[in-house]
């Protein structure tokens, strides 16, 4: 009785995770209940894990009809590896994968990697690539990708099965930079598991940056080159002089500025620990002239404050961070001052940025990108052609997507309606709510 409700309990945590995963990708609430309908079925059945249409090795990860997993010794450097490799991919070199080599060494200087699995449609990449993979120890696991948000779904779903059966297990590394993960790090952190998201900076989300205990950049996992393993002694952490904090401050409000993230202390903090051009890994890395460390985070921007270096300004109750010639009122997220209706002139200016950002940009992971989106159209902020706050600005964003001028994919980007050059006039009067005699609908992409 006691194990069928540990199952039960289990399985509606894991309908309620995989059902919230889907709606935050399609915001279809059937779509939605029959993913996860879908994975507390499997649950049940314990046919969760499986690599394409084969059982994996036995000694993989337990499905969860099974019987109970063998009592094992407590081993709390244990580290399970789960990796969406259709949100963060990379390059191969031959046989080898530099990237994929530095998680590794990432993860080992953690403990010992238990579970590496690496999920993906491995149909559709190549096999040098599969192979580097394989050679360093990480099981991919095919995913066919017919069905949006498969591999989310099924990488949830694993992770919170390993978590269930192996509770030695205490740290996961998570490789994405999806948002709509946020719920599977949140519900890993209620268990007291410590998470690490490891990803590219400028596609995450701020949730996403808040929800683990830890977020590495992709690149900055690549900077830093090896790490030592358990059986080698640890280096003593990196130390970062003042005037490097300082730039390296400076810069990251900068990034969180032009890409719409807040400049809260403990979302400035994080991107400064990403930022692969310095070695910032806390305030306690810090070192004043004296060599004396700052007491905390605060402490530090205070000093900083007072040199002129930034400022400090609270809205809504919340404290954020300013460059010296900026200002709040126009860059705050909390920014009273709310969108009113734009004029033609303003929509004009919006759509040219948003189509430059297109012809800009190359295919990789950040085309089409909310954020990469935003930093085009805030250039002309910038410049002085708008006149508007950051808060319009995304405002005027989300109605291209309500009017169907940007269209949502699967993977979290965006396209642009193809016939935006033709019918701009039209477009531009749906945008400010004019009924247009020669309105078009928004042409369909890729089937949508």
């Amino acid at each position: 009785m006691a194990r069928e409700k540990l199952l039960l309990g289990f399985g509606v945590a894991v309908f309620g995770l995989v059902a919230g995963v889907s709606w935050g990708m399609d915001r279809d609430i059937r779509r939605s209940l029959l993913s996860g309908t879908v994975a507390l079925a499997s649950t049940y059945a314990g046919g969760m894990i499986v690599q394409g249409d084969r059982e994996l090795p036995s000694g993989a990860i337990a499905p969860l009809a099974a019987a109970d997993p063998p009592t094992r010794p407590p081993a709390s450097d244990e580290v399970a590896v789960f990796w969406d490799y259709e949100n963060v991919k990379v390059a191969a070199q031959g046989v080898k994968a530099p990237l994929a080599e530095s998680l590794i060494s990432y993860s080992e200087s953690k403990g010992h990697p238990r579970f590496k699995m690496v999920y993906a449609n491995w149909r559709r990449e190549r096999e040098p690539l599969v192979q580097a993979l394989y050679s360093l120890g990480f099981e991919p696991i095919h995913v066919s990708t017919g069905k949006e948000n498969s591999v989310d779904i099924k990488l949830t779903v694993d992770c919170l099965n390993t978590a269930h059966h192996y509770p030695e297990i205490q740290q996961f590394i998570i490789v994405t930079a999806d948002r709509d993960f946020v719920p599977l790090v949140t519900a890993l952190r209620t268990l007291r598991k410590r998470v690490t998201l490891i990803g590219r900076t400028e596609t995450a989300s701020e949730q996403l940056l808040l929800s683990a205990n830890e977020f590495i950049d992709l690149e900055k996992l690549s900077a830093d080159g090896a790490y030592p393993t358990l059986t080698e002694t640890p280096e003593p952490p990196s130390l970062i002089s003042y005037a490097d904090a300082i730039a390296c401050l400076t810069e990251s409000i900068i990034q969180a500025r032009d890409q719409g993230k807040s400049t809260r202390f403990g979302p400035t903090d994080l991107l400064m620990r990403a930022n692969s051009r310095f070695s910032y890994s806390g305030f306690q890395s810090i070192r004043q002239d004296q060599g004396e460390a700052f007491s905390n985070f605060s402490a530090f921007i205070a000093k900083a404050e007072a040199e002129g270096v930034v400022k400090v300004y609270t809205l809504s109750g919340f404290k954020e961070l300013f460059l010296p010639n900026e200002d709040p009122e126009t860059e705050s997220e909390f920014s009273s001052d709310l969108p009113g209706d734009l004029d033609r002139h303003h929509w004009a200016i919006i759509l040219e940025q948003v189509c430059l950002s297109f012809q800009d940009g190359q295919p990789g992971p950040t085309y089409g990108r909310f954020l990469v989106i935003f930093k085009y159209v805030r250039q002309a902020k910038k410049d002085e052609r708008l006149n508007l706050t950051n808060g319009q600005l995304k405002q005027a964003l989300s109605r291209l997507v309500e009017t169907g001028i940007l269209v949502e994919q699967a993977n979290g980007t965006y396209q642009l309606v193809p016939d935006l050059d033709t019918h701009r006039e039209s477009y531009i009067d749906q945008l400010m709510g004019v009924v247009s005699t020669d309105a078009v609908a928004p042409s369909p992409i890729d089937g949508k």
